[in-house]
């Protein structure tokens, strides 16, 4: 039984490391590279407006980065339930109209 409480424990202090560790490069890592890209961008091109829109574009892919989990399950939801599709069916069935004089043969 003791066995059995030191592997759960081995378990857990492997799980909080891997968190540790997807943290340090969602953070570390990945901040680093949006901070090295702007500049890299700045340093070739001078231009302002290029850093800016490279610092958006960083921000953008941070944001997916950081949101996968969310957005993996919105893309799960929209392949299973499309918005276009309806399993129900409305039907109108309408009288046969006439002529515009009311002569109905």
């Amino acid at each position: 039984m003791n066995g059995l409480m030191q592997m759960a424990g081995a378990i857990s202090d492997a799980n909080t490391l891997v968190s540790q560790l997807k943290n340090f490069f969602l953070v570390g890592v990945l901040g680093l590279m949006y901070v090295v890209s702007i500049a890299f961008v700045w340093g070739q091109t001078k231009s302002v407006m290029k850093a800016a829109v490279a610092a958006i574009g960083g921000a953008v892919v941070l944001a997916i980065v950081v949101n996968m989990a969310s957005v993996r399950d919105k893309i799960g939801e929209d392949i299973k339930n499309p918005a276009g599709k309806t399993n129900a069916a409305a039907v109108r069935v309408v009288d046969h109209i006439g002529p515009a004089g009311g002569d109905r043969r």
